[in-house]
């Protein structure tokens, strides 16, 4: 048996008031307790506080519970600083949910208590809160199995199904019919899985915001008109629907209609299902029949990375391919276009994609058409396919209903939507292969040599002339699909591509470094790099230039000028780039005005953004390090970025000590050599991903990227020793040293000062 009740209902935006009394206006959160004490939290809205109050009340100490939340958009996670047992220090919280777009669940909820928005931040809290990041799959709770499957929403959210002594409650929320159905015949493979994981359930809790009416308006908001969701629940044969989510436009009166329409539509079908709104304050006691069918077959605490993963678009439409693009490339995602059938099965060999998006409507030919030809010619029979349809028919002929692998998507589409099961099919690829693993960053290796980080090449051999033919069909396919180079035909692009090359570099590595010869053009296929300068005449610290991405390239300035590289580029994630010849790339070039100009625009727009940097980021005079201001700059980009990668940032600040004495019994030229003397040896001792500036008079601040404790504690033991050198070897009467004060955020704030503050009272904890 478990015992189940319900916090919050309302679906969007908490709505309280009498109009919404007797549903409740509070957002989503269910209580699911089970016979051996479990204690289960689904999704954390505006109803967790007054869950927290009662649980601080009346559950017994130490608390420990669980936290599964189904998606991070705010209605599902608002009343997470609210809900006292996570201030708690002798409660634990185990927090579950998706990853989200470019973000985690940590990062999330830590963004939305940064002071800006709460007095009180995700670090400050007192309870010990464990995160872990779920895939579809399995995983236990105890003697609990939770089994979780990815729903159709407008960012990754996933399905909860519970099982515990023969009882199973299905939490399913937030999500919109794949198609729409035939009566309650459901041909398409994601309404199939969806009936298939909540099958047999005792209890389904489901997203029922809309009528079939108010439904027609609103495709592609990630929501169920009450009908689909009692018919899923009927195929799926539960006993009982809750539903969940309601809208806040609809008052109580409007959410009883929807709870009567779903009741005619059991009884006309003469069925047993009970169905029921959801309502605030309602407690069930849920009995199960026995064990339920089993529904996923792997772990769902396996994360299956998705970057550098390759996706063929067929489409005639540049429009589509562009915007399909821009999006696929923010999970860095390799892209293929090919305009018709024709060119999509003569590269899709050599490309060898692990997912295909296809337009139902090619030039030559209907795109149902090429589905079974592209599968039989890459040899994989369950190859993922994406079908973009403007007809509802599509879906029941039996070419697109066989394999179960294809996928059908109405236009017009949403582009979060298509995303989100972009992610859930290469997840689903990545299952239980070993060969698909990614390189990865190692936090140890941040001292280690280039050789040891050397740059992964892929790619055939320089000696296999079928291989290199076969790369540069696939590389020409990529590149065509760059604004850059799509001034290009197909012979240029074949004659820029035939010595091309593949990299991949983990992050911090160098990619270009400032001051070798320049014999080739770096084009980012996926994840991203840093442009970093230093200045030779003066003891400038490396000054941040810019951020580059999928489609853009970097190294061609050396090449045009004939010059030495002028800048340094670091891979600020795994980055894949494909690799250009000088020789192949001055000859295109010089034979395409097209392309010249191009990449004229390209270094114009750079230049002009460039300047703007260097006007903001003009260096201390004194010691050539970054200023206050543009340590502030600059730390908005980089905690955006880190936040993004989900990385860990330290801020590391010196203060020299007795600097004002210095100056008062030696005068200002001493005083300013220890400082000069400083600047050095944060130079020396930093890496060139690191941020150093003078923050203040007689106070430096490091902002270390990727990089915990340990980090810090090499870093400050490597400056504590070159310290000790600097009065000897700049003549000074004096022993240069200064006190500390470190700052690590898991979640970076928007603001350095947040940052500083704590690394202020760790130092003056230090001196005291």
């Amino acid at each position: 048996m478990m015992r189940v009740r319900f916090w919050g209902t309302r679906g969007s935006i908490a709505t309280p008031g009498p109009s919404t009394a007797k549903y409740g206006g509070n957002t989503s959160c269910v209580e699911v307790r089970t016979d051996d004490g479990t204690l289960i939290v689904l999704d954390c809205g505006t109803g967790a506080r007054a869950l927290g109050l009662q649980l601080q009340q009346s559950s017994s100490k130490p608390l420990r519970l669980h936290l599964l939340i189904g998606h991070t958009h705010w209605d599902h996670i608002q009343g997470f600083p609210f809900f006292t047992p996570a201030f708690l220090p002798d409660a634990e919280l185990n927090i579950y949910a998706p990853a989200g777009f470019q973000r985690g669940v940590e990062e999330t909820l830590g963004g939305q208590m940064q002071y800006s928005y709460f007095p009180v931040t995700l670090r400050d809290l007192r309870s010990r809160i464990h995160f872990t990041e779920l895939e579809e799959g399995f995983f236990r709770l105890g003697d609990v199995l939770v089994e979780t499957q990815y729903l159709n929403h407008t960012a990754p959210t996933i399905a909860y199904r519970i099982s515990s002594d023969g009882t199973t409650v299905a939490y399913v929320t937030d999500h919109e019919p794949f198609w729409k159905p035939a009566g309650l015949t459901f041909h398409h493979p994601g309404d199939q899985r969806h009936i298939a994981f909540m099958k047999g359930a005792d209890l389904v809790i489901h997203d029922a915001q809309y009528s079939e009416e108010e439904y027609r308006t609103k495709g592609g908001w990630g929501h169920s008109p009450v009908e689909y969701a009692t018919d899923v629940a009927l195929a799926a044969g539960a006993r009982r629907l809750a539903l969940f989510h309601h809208d806040p436009d609809h008052d109580d009166a409007a959410v009883e209609q929807l709870e009567a329409t779903a009741r005619a539509r059991v009884a006309a079908r003469h069925a047993g299902l009970e169905v029921f709104a959801a309502a605030e304050g309602l407690e069930l006691e849920v009995r199960g029949s026995g064990p339920g069918p089993a529904v996923a077959e792997w772990s769902a605490l396996r994360r299956r990375p998705i970057a550098g993963k390759r996706v063929l678009i067929v489409s005639p439409y540049e429009s589509e391919i562009a915007s399909i693009g821009q999006i696929l490339a923010e999970e860095s995602l390799v892209l293929l276009p090919a305009p018709d059938r024709r060119a999509a099965l003569e590269q899709a060999a050599e490309f060898s994609p692990d997912l295909a998006i296809i337009d139902a409507q090619l030039p030559d030919g209907d795109g149902v058409t090429l589905l079974q030809p592209l599968r039989i010619r890459l040899g994989q029979p369950n190859l993922p396919i994406l079908l973009l349809t403007d007809s509802p028919e599509t879906e029941s002929d039996l070419r697109v209903r066989n394999p179960a692998t294809t996928d059908c998507l109405v236009k017009p589409f949403s582009l979060p939507i298509l995303l989100t099961r972009v992610r859930a099919w290469l997840s689903r690829v990545l299952v239980g292969d070993p060969a698909q693993s990614r390189v990865r960053a190692d936090r140890g290796a941040l001292g280690a040599s280039e050789a040891e980080r050397a740059p992964v090449a892929t790619g055939a051999g320089a000696g296999s002339d079928r291989g290199q033919a076969a790369n540069a069909t696939h590389y020409a396919g990529i590149l065509a699909s760059m604004p850059l180079f799509r001034p290009l035909d197909r012979e240029e692009l074949h004659s820029l591509v035939a010595q091309a090359t593949e990299r991949v570099y983990v992050a911090g590595q160098i990619v270009v470094r400032q001051g070798e010869a320049a014999e080739s053009v770096y084009v980012v296929l996926s994840g991203q790099v840093r442009v970093v300068e230093g200045a030779s005449d003066t003891p400038l610290a490396d000054r941040f230039l810019a951020e580059l991405g999928y489609g853009e390239i970097v190294g061609e300035v050396g090449i045009l000028l004939n010059q030495l590289r002028s800048a340094t580029v670091v891979a600020g994630e795994v980055t894949r780039c494909m690799v250009l010849p000088k020789k192949d790339f001055l000859h295109v070039l010089e034979n395409s005005a097209g392309l010249a100009v191009a990449l004229g625009r390209v270094l114009a727009q750079r230049l002009y953004k460039t300047d703007g940097v260097l006007a903001r980021y003009a260096p201390d005079p004194l010691t050539g390090l970054a200023g206050r201001q543009a340590f502030q700059e600059q730390y908005r980009s980089l905690a955006a970025w880190a936040r993004r990668r989900r990385i860990d940032v330290a801020l590391l600040i010196l203060d020299v000590l007795h600097l004002k004495s210095i100056n008062d019994h030696y005068g200002y030229a001493m005083g300013d050599e220890a400082l000069r003397g400083v600047a050095e040896v944060l130079r020396d001792a930093t890496r060139t991903t690191d941020l150093v500036a003078r923050y203040g008079g007689d106070e430096f601040a490091v902002l270390l990227m990727d990089a915990g404790y340990q980090d810090v504690d090499l870093l400050l033991t490597r400056v504590e020793e070159k310290l000790k050198k600097v009065g000897p070897r700049r003549g000074l009467p004096f022993t240069v040293q200064c006190s500390t004060g470190v700052a690590i955020s898991r979640v970076p704030p928007e603001s350095a000062e947040v940052l500083f503050r704590e690394a202020d009272q760790d130092m003056q904890r230090k001196k005291a």
